[in-house]
């Protein structure tokens, strides 16, 4: 049974819109992901921190489809630069 509990966070921010903006970014991770998927993607971001960048340059714009194509061109970007 999960329990939920208060936490004191300290969180660097510009203002208060951005502070807002990290939370529900830190909010969503939360709802959408697994325990263990929430973990993994904070291993890989932590340990490649240019892969932020790489998703938002192959991140399709919002309500376009990726075709085969673009996954394939995706593929072939990630292992030129990661591979």
């Amino acid at each position: 049974m999960s329990k939920i509990f208060n936490i004191s966070l300290q969180v660097e921010a510009e203002n208060q819109e951005q502070l807002e903006d990290k939370l529900q970014a830190f909010q969503d991770l939360q709802d959408h992901l697994s325990h263990e998927d929430f973990l993994q993607a904070v291993d890989v971001v932590v340990e490649n921190p240019e892969i932020v960048e790489f998703i938002k340059e192959v991140a399709p714009e919002e309500g376009k489809e990726l075709s085969m194509t673009d996954y394939i061109g995706i593929a072939r970007k990630a292992f030129q630069r990661f591979g």
